[in-house]
């Protein structure tokens, strides 16, 4: 019975994590008019330059995630009120909402200025 709850509160410690995976981060918001002044070359572009970088801020988020569940864990052991202190992973989480939000709003454009 002590196994079990043993091997229950890490599984709760692991799931609490505050740090979110890459599919879990919203795209942020970004304005069309902010490329409505581009070609539908320069919309191709710059969509394939965003899109290149996509990538590696996922992986960089999910690493991040990885990374940040196992100090978690030891935090909430051996010392539990620094786990309120730890690092979320927000800057690189909302690098890559950024990134699907300029993506969107380059979509938009290509779509209204009927591109390809």
């Amino acid at each position: 019975m002590n196994k079990l709850a043993f091997i229950l509160s890490f599984l709760f410690l692991i799931s609490c994590s505050s740090a979110k995976k890459s599919s879990e981060v919203t795209t942020k918001y970004v304005p069309a008019s902010n490329y409505s002044h581009l070609s539908c070359e320069q919309l191709i572009a710059e969509a394939e330059v965003i899109r290149a970088r996509t990538p590696g801020l996922a992986a960089a988020v999910d690493e991040h995630r990885k990374n940040q569940t196992g100090v978690e864990v030891v935090t909430w052991v051996l010392f539990w009120p620094a786990a309120f202190l730890l690092d979320d992973g927000t800057e690189m989480s909302t690098e890559l909402a950024e990134a699907k939000g300029q993506l969107e709003a380059i979509q938009q454009n290509l779509y209204s200025k009927k591109c390809g």
